[in-house]
């Protein structure tokens, strides 16, 4: 081989490596705007838009604002990525075909995400037909049992453990006296009810047993059965010896809950009030809390589900989208990215526990497993999905009325769940025909 054609050849050579170089060096992403629906630009960009912008440079977001778009089962059109408020709304969009399905894996391994709950996934593929997923979560709600340690071991009442029944409550609750030393009204255990108060408490054991009082498809009222009656007859105990608190908490109310004023021994309470305990702590009058969590009150049945788990915010991939990976893309960031998420959780513990649960943002030594170690019931249905509140109101009211009767000794169980069943019944018929004729104009 002469020099020159040697020559020619290592040429040749370099040439055909940078040309084959030039064909595999990643092409630079075009620019493209995702638009979102969005309650609150200003939020959507401080929680999520700008973070999101830092990584996906040639990405620009764009929030489509409109409080409207938020409500009902309207939802925007124009939107790569839709938010939906709610269990409701997220059934709606999968049965109008609005949303694409998203395909495991749920988030990125790539950027060294973590996994969803559990929790979050049952509840997620819980409502579709075909158990598939058409929409992420960045946080979810839940209940747990709450006590106060000071109060129980002053009182040498041993501390409620993991996977307790209500009637384990309720019998719990009635180890307190109703007076302290200093003669200040004093309770086994507290909630936030606003009305309907010892009705409510009973309603509660009810859905934690997986009964429902009221059917939504037939409008009719179910309460005299053995279950029932066995609820009825525990909490009527505990109401008579005066261990439950049972004053409605007015929403304008200036009063603290008796719980966190250390009046009451124990409380179920949402995950908000485990980040509540240290701000409380600084208010005028108020007293640092030595405080305990055990999981919610189960059903003996299936104690390892509760039912008291709630996602508030779903955001979904339009099924109209023009850009659907970059949308997806976005989809995950907000539901799990491996920087945001942390801050926001540790940032704004209020808006939820964070999807991946090793984000969860610690509260000083307590154990907050509680609050997400039980499976989510992928057949739970809240009734206020499905029913008008004013219907389930109406029978609210009314079986407080007939409840009051009993605990004034003017009635026997038997009879009260017989009168609550016809009232009850006679209540929400009346409340049906009073919407229909609002509907009418009359």
């Amino acid at each position: 081989m002469s020099m020159r054609r040697g020559l020619f050849m290592i040429l040749l050579l370099i040439f055909t490596i940078n040309a084959l170089a030039g064909c595999q060096r990643p092409q630079q992403n075009q620019p493209i705007t995702l638009k979102v629906s969005y309650p609150s630009a200003q939020q959507f960009y401080k929680m999520f838009g700008y973070a999101f912008q830092k990584s996906y440079p040639h990405i620009e977001i764009q929030v489509l604002q409109d409080e409207l778009r938020t409500e009902g089962n309207s939802f925007d059109t124009e939107a790569d990525v839709i938010y939906l408020n709610g269990m409701y709304q997220y059934k709606a969009a999968i049965e109008q075909g609005k949303l694409r399905q998203i395909v495991p894996p749920l988030l990125n391994p790539s950027t060294n995400n973590g996994e969803l709950s559990p929790v979050v996934t049952t509840l997620l593929s819980s409502a579709s037909q075909d158990g598939r997923y058409y929409a992420l979560a960045p946080t979810f709600h839940s209940e747990a049992l709450y006590f106060n340690k000071k109060l129980f071991d002053k009182y040498n009442v041993p501390y409620p453990y993991d996977g307790m029944s209500w009637a384990d409550i309720f019998t719990l609750a009635q180890r307190f006296p109703t007076v302290d030393e200093e003669g200040n009204r004093l309770y086994g255990i507290q909630m936030n009810y606003y009305q309907n108060v010892t009705m409510n408490y009973i309603l509660k054991a009810g859905e934690t047993e997986n009964l429902s009082y009221f059917n939504p498809d037939t409008m009719k009222v179910t309460m005299n059965t053995e279950r029932w009656k066995s609820i009825w007859s525990t909490a009527v105990q505990a109401f008579r010896a005066g261990v439950v608190y049972d004053q409605a908490e007015g929403l304008d109310s200036m009063k603290h809950p008796a719980f966190l004023t250390e009046d009451a021994a124990m409380t179920v309470s949402s995950n908000t009030l485990a980040y509540n305990f240290e701000p409380f702590s600084h208010f005028e009058g108020a007293t640092r809390i030595d405080w305990g969590v055990v999981s919610p009150p189960v059903d003996p049945l299936s104690p390892d589900t509760s039912n008291f788990y709630e996602i508030f915010d779903y955001f979904g991939v339009s099924s109209a989208s023009e850009h659907p990976e970059e949308a997806l893309d976005l989809v995950k960031f907000i539901t799990g990215d491996s920087l945001n998420s942390p801050m926001l959780a540790q940032k704004q513990p209020n808006f939820g526990l964070p999807a991946v649960i090793e984000y969860v943002h610690p509260v000083s030594e307590h154990d907050l497993s509680p609050l997400y170690s039980l499976k989510a019931n992928p057949d739970y249905i809240d009734l206020y999905t499905r029913v008008e509140p004013d219907i389930l109101d109406a029978f609210q009211l009314t079986a407080q009325s007939v409840l009051d009767r009993l605990l004034r000794d003017e009635l026997t169980l038997e009879e009260a769940l017989v009168e609550v069943e016809l009232r009850g019944q006679e209540a929400v018929d009346a409340a049906i025909i009073e919407l229909e004729l609002k509907r009418q104009g009359k």
